[in-house]
């Protein structure tokens, strides 16, 4: 279904009752064989059981629309967004089956084609059309406001009340979920350019995430600490934008490419050897935009040559020959790792994170039954299907309870934010932290 040319692809507009762009390529369809192996990885069937719930149901769905059997509907477009885009199934499907591609590609059809609500068209344009496109944006329209609810003290009042139990589930959780502390952005505060200490063994490219800038300068600062004291000269555009990965799976393909080819142009000007980010999300939409962008004869080298530099942070350091972890040894603390899905699967990046944290003077690693299995965070499908997602938290924490762990460690944003919300309503003693956080070593493993 894709006509070839000398040197690139030239992606077909209409098939099926798919037409205009990002139109699924239908080989990837066909790879689907219906054989199963990824049915016990999905947290969505596993919660449903039934057969539309499932990656195979899905592909099979699409491939019904891009035959003309399937119209494309609500009742489509309501099981394309029901799925997590975990990729669990993509490590367990021997055929190779993209299922995230499909999917993303499938939303962006459901976006483009399908008539929606003018009030609810308008919003989701506002949000992933215009706020997420620069950074600015998002730190006077999202960051501000909240900053200022927070440090007023109308946070805690309206908590002291109890006024948000007048609300619905998802908007006291939305309220709930938001980080204590946020200060001015990361990006604002952080040098360009930060010196290693020592002797330079590469230069970097931070590339510091929106939800990492805005709400986790913990972590951001901790995540440049290592690294200068690594031997590694950090560089760090302030010019970033975001890396396209909520548009991405919110079915804005076409916005989210606007964003890789912006940011492939930036990090090409740099002088550096490897890309860094701290969080997991990030991470698997920079290693895709290779593939991605495979069909841009202006972006397809200089796309490749980005993702090739690409390393999340767990991954970088815990291959990094030169790492220096903390300096210093904490009281003994028992520690339980929680693989974040876009690490894990979509990255492929399993050891590394366990091999760093084992490192940690005082720190001994339980095994955590199931990490790899999603929390139910999922970019913004904890507000969007927020049923669905606290039904697979509950899963999760009922494995994390039972280790009787001082602390919970993660490595996507998203995650720590769903599991800290998690520890917090089952009222458990465990903290929850970036993996970056303690190998900085600047407090405490237990506060």
């Amino acid at each position: 279904m894709i006509a070839e040319t000398k040197e690139h692809r030239t992606p077909i507009t209409s098939m099926g009752y798919f037409t205009g762009v990002n139109v699924p390529e239908y080989e990837q369809i066909l790879n689907c064989v219906r054989c199963g192996m990824c049915l016990p990885h999905c947290p969505t069937y596993s919660e449903m059981k039934v057969e539309r719930a499932s990656p195979r149901g899905r592909a099979a769905l699409i491939r019904a629309v891009a035959d003309g059997k399937l119209e494309l509907s609500k009742n489509f477009a309501k099981q394309v967004f029901l799925c997590l885009d975990c990729r669990a199934c993509e490590t367990a499907c021997p055929s190779g089956v993209h299922i995230g591609y499909l999917i993303e590609s499938a939303r962006s059809q459901v976006v483009q084609n399908l008539p929606k609500n003018p009030f609810v068209k308008l919003f989701k344009h506002f949000i992933f059309g215009w706020l997420f496109m620069r950074h600015w944006r998002l730190e006077l329209l999202a960051a501000l406001p909240l900053r200022i609810y927070q440090k007023s003290g109308l946070q805690a009042f309206l908590r002291t009340i109890h006024f948000f139990s007048i609300f619905p589930q998802r908007l006291r959780f939305m309220e709930e979920l938001a980080p204590e502390g946020i200060t001015t952005p990361f990006r604002k505060t952080l040098p360009e350019v930060l010196p290693a200490k020592g002797e330079e063994h590469a230069r970097v490219g931070y590339f510091l995430g929106c939800m990492m800038s805005i709400m986790f300068n913990k972590t951001t600062n901790a995540t440049v600490n290592v690294l200068t004291r690594s031997g590694c000269t950090v560089i760090t555009p302030k010019s970033v934008r975001c890396c396209g990965a909520p548009l991405m799976s919110e079915g804005y393909k076409h916005k989210a490419f606007a964003l890789m080819r912006y940011n492939v142009d930036l990090f090409e000007s740099l002088d550096v050897e490897y890309i860094v980010t701290d969080c997991a999300a990030c991470g698997a939409a920079l290693k895709e935009i290779a593939e991605i962008l495979e069909d841009d004869p202006d972006y397809c080298e200089k796309a490749h040559r980005f993702s090739g530099k690409v390393r999340e942070i767990t991954e970088f350091l815990g291959d990094w020959p030169h790492f220096k972890g903390p300096e210093f040894t904490p009281e003994p603390c028992k520690a339980i790792y929680d693989a974040p899905c876009h690490l894990c699967h979509a990255q492929q990046v399993w050891e590394q994170p366990k091999k760093l944290i084992r490192q940690v003077p005082g720190v001994e690693l339980l095994d955590l039954p199931e990490a790899d299995w999603c929390c139910g965070s999922a970019g913004i499908y904890n507000i969007t299907h927020t049923d669905m997602a606290m039904k697979i938290l509950d899963r999760k924490m009922d494995h994390i309870e039972k280790t009787g762990a001082d602390l919970l460690l993660t490595a996507n944003p998203g995650c720590y934010l769903q599991l800290r919300w998690g520890v917090k309503n089952r009222r458990l003693p465990m903290q929850v932290k970036h993996v970056v956080e303690i190998l900085d070593g600047r407090e405490s493993l237990k506060s």
